[in-house]
C-alpha cells in the first residue's frame, strides 16, 4: 500500500540502522513464530532477515512495475525519498516523497521511459540502486546473513512482481518480462541467478534459478521455491508454490 501522508512512517534511512532494523527483525521473527506455530526461538534469525527483505524489496518492485506498465513511467524510489513502516506487517504502508519538480504536460508523477531499454536504466538508477539495493545492504551488514541469500532474494521477488503485474495488465506482460530479465543482467542483481535450461524443460533459458535460497523452507509448511537453488533429483520444489 502506498500513501501520501508519512505519519507514523520513518525515512527508510532510519529505518534501516542497526537498532530499528533489529526491531524489525525481531519482529519478523516473532511472526513467522505465529505463522508456524513454532517458537520464536526455533525461527532461524537468518530466515527472519531474509523475510524482512524480501517484505520491503517486493513491494519496491511492485511499486515500480506497476508505474511502468500502466503509464510508462519509473518513479523515483532513492533511499532519501522512501519512507515505511516501522515493523514488518501486512498491509505495509510505504510513502515516497515528492519535490512538485513536474514538468508540465506530464502526467503523474515520475520518469516517463520509452522502450525497454531505457526503462532498464531508469529502474537501475532509481529502484535497483535505491531502496533495493539500500535495503539488500543494510540486511546483510546488519542480519548477518549472505549477500547470496539477499541478493538473490531481490532477483526473485523482482520476476514475482513481473508476473503479478503482467497477469494484472496483460497487454503489458511481455514488456514487463522484456524488463525484468535484461535487469537480472546489471551487475547488482547478476550475482542473484540466471535464466537457463532445465531437465523438465529443454528451452535453454527459460527456467530462471535463484543462487542462494531464501530459508523459507526451514520453517514447517514450506518446502522449496520452484526456483530454488536446492532444487535437484531427489530434493523437489513444493508444488503449493
Amino acid at each position: 500500500m502506498v500513501q501520501l501522508e508519512t505519519d507514523g512512517l520513518l525515512p527508510l534511512r532510519t529505518a534501516l540502522d542497526a537498532e530499528h532494523l533489529q526491531e524489525r527483525f525481531t519482529a519478523t521473527r516473532a511472526g513467522l513464530a505465529v505463522g508456524t506455530g513454532l517458537p520464536v526461538a526455533e525461527v532461524q534469525p537468518r530466515t527472519a532477515v531474509s523475510a524482512a527483505q524480501v517484505g520491503l524489496v517486493s513491494r519496491f518492485w511492485s511499486i515500480a512495475l506497476a508505474a511502468v506498465a500502466l503509464r510508462d513511467r519509473v518513479p523515483d524510489l532513492s533511499a532519501d525519498r522512501i519512507w515505511v513502516d516501522r515493523s514488518h506487517r501486512n498491509p505495509s504502508p510505504i510513502a515516497v516523497s515528492w519535490d512538485g519538480q513536474q514538468g508540465a504536460g506530464q502526467r503523474g508523477v515520475g520518469h516517463a521511459v520509452d522502450g525497454t531499454t531505457e526503462t532498464v536504466a531508469a529502474l537501475e538508477a532509481l529502484v535497483v540502486h535505491g531502496a533495493v539495493a539500500a535495503v539488500t545492504d543494510a540486511c546483510g551488514e546488519h542480519g548477518r546473513t549472505s549477500a547470496n541469500v539477499l541478493v538473490s532474494n531481490a532477483a526473485s521477488s523482482l520476476l514475482a512482481a513481473a508476473r503479478v503485474i503482467g497477469r494484472q495488465v496483460p497487454g503489458r506482460a511481455e514488456h514487463l518480462d522484456r524488463v525484468a530479465r535484461a535487469l537480472l543482467t546489471v551487475p547488482f542483481l547478476a550475482a542473484g541467478g540466471s535464466f537457463r535450461s532445465s531437465e523438465d524443460d529443454r528451452q535453454a533459458g527459460d527456467q530462471f534459478r535463484r543462487n542462494g535460497c531464501c530459508l523459507y523452507y526451514r520453517l514447517p509448511g514450506h518446502g522449496l521455491c520452484p526456483d530454488c537453488v536446492l532444487v535437484r533429483p531427489g530434493h523437489p520444489a513444493d508444488t503449493h508454490h
